[in-house]
């Protein structure tokens, strides 16, 4: 008798997550899901203008690195420093 009741529950448990699997399946919004092309393609456009930028940024301190060399020559400072031994 106990197994009865207790396999009814069950049951009922059961057919219930199903049916609200069911129902969130249906009414669910197809139309959000992902482009995973138009996600790699951002995200390859975001990295190469990221790349640019780092390209005009390592310009920029090479020309900067430069103009100090230059006047450190002209003022006869060391241009490096020398490890002791």
């Amino acid at each position: 008798m106990q197994i009865d009741i207790f396999l009814q529950f069950l049951l009922f448990f059961l057919s219930s997550v199903g049916g609200i699997t069911l129902l969130i399946l249906a009414f669910k919004n197809s139309n959000q899901s992902l482009d995973y092309e138009k996600i790699i393609k951002n995200l390859n456009e975001q990295k190469q203008h990221n790349l640019d930028i780092l390209e005009k940024g390592n310009k920029t301190v090479d020309d900067i690195e430069n103009k100090i060399l230059e006047c450190k020559k002209e003022l006869g400072i060391n241009l490096f420093k020398r490890k002791k031994k």
